[in-house]
């Protein structure tokens, strides 16, 4: 059985991860959890991002050797940073501005810097998101990733359903009207996951001898709709809480004026709904469960959680 705990395990590895997108939720928590086992399972951990935030200055504060790369910045540079690390992890370089066909080189550096393990983090039936254009570079990392993973020791990939983390982004508009506002199908099933499930069931692979290299698909424990999720958080909130579906533009507007995204995320979201409402995102597996150990959070228990992110 092959895992990335042997690598990080030989007597010569330097034991140091690098997590690329640190700058975004998903990438921050991933970085952050790995580094809880830093001084243990790692010596050194990297966090790679495009612009620096208050996520990027989170991470230094814990710990983390914080480095400034983009895709502009081209395959030798990136490889220079990956030949730092045993362990690289490629999350979307979405917040980068030239996020688009290019933005396979944060995969195919993996070979040039001679890495020993390469996760890539991807979505749940990427292969089929050809007609999204801010999705569509998914496919392209995904086939390089295919193109040189015979040439790296341990590789996984890992794709994850839509994470309701993201309706984090939408907290003030919830607390305040008691409406989820988003232009997707109400009705469309999918099996939401929680990004901190996400990041530590990664981080179990990193370090479990007993979790084998391959690919998952990450999703929730339940297929819902966002009408049903409306539904789960008002019972958790105490609130009255519906879902509204409504034209993407407005909720871009939205998420430009109020939450002060970058163009490419507030894409990136929008083409995440759209293929939400054409039945692209409805998968629903065990593999976070295996990966976990346990039961994966459900959405009531997230709002649960969270409540007080969510109220007036």
């Amino acid at each position: 059985m092959v895992t990335f705990s042997s690598l990080l395990e030989s007597p010569t590895a330097y034991k140091a991860v690098l997590v690329t997108g640190c700058d975004m939720y998903a990438g921050y928590q991933i970085a952050l959890d790995v580094l809880q086992h830093k001084g243990k399972h790692f010596k050194c951990v990297y966090a790679v991002y495009f612009k620096e935030n208050d996520m990027v200055h989170h991470l230094k504060k814990h710990g983390a050797d914080c480095i400034k790369l983009a895709i502009a910045d081209g395959a030798d540079a990136i490889a220079k940073a990956y030949s730092k690390a045993d362990v690289v992890v490629v999350l979307p370089p979405v917040s980068d501005d030239h996020w688009g066909k290019d933005s396979c080189v944060f995969v195919s550096a993996a070979e040039k810097a001679k890495i020993k393990g390469l996760v890539l983090c991807s979505k749940i039936n990427a292969d089929q998101l050809d007609n999204l254009p801010m999705l569509k570079p998914l496919i392209q990392m995904e086939q390089a990733y295919h193109d040189i993973k015979g040439k790296i020791k341990v590789a996984s990939l890992v794709r994850c359903s839509l994470h309701i983390d993201m309706l984090w982004l939408f907290r003030d508009q919830i607390a305040s009207d008691g409406k989820i506002c988003l232009p997707t199908n109400g009705r469309a099933k999918f099996a939401p996951l929680v990004e901190s499930d996400a990041s530590h069931a990664l981080c179990r692979m990193l370090i479990d001898p007993n979790i084998p290299a391959g690919t998952y698909q990450l999703t929730g424990p339940e297929q819902l709709d966002f009408e049903t999720v409306a539904q789960h958080a008002a019972s958790k909130l105490d609130e009255e809480i519906t879902f509204n579906e409504i034209e993407r533009k407005d909720m871009e507007q939205f998420l430009k004026d109020k939450v002060k995204l970058c163009d490419n995320h507030i894409g990136y979201i929008g083409d995440m709904l759209e293929a939400l409402s054409k039945g692209l995102l409805d998968k629903c597996t065990g593999d976070l469960e295996q990966l976990l150990g346990k039961q994966p959070m459900s959405v009531k228990k997230y709002f649960e959680k969270n409540a007080n992110d969510f109220k007036p």
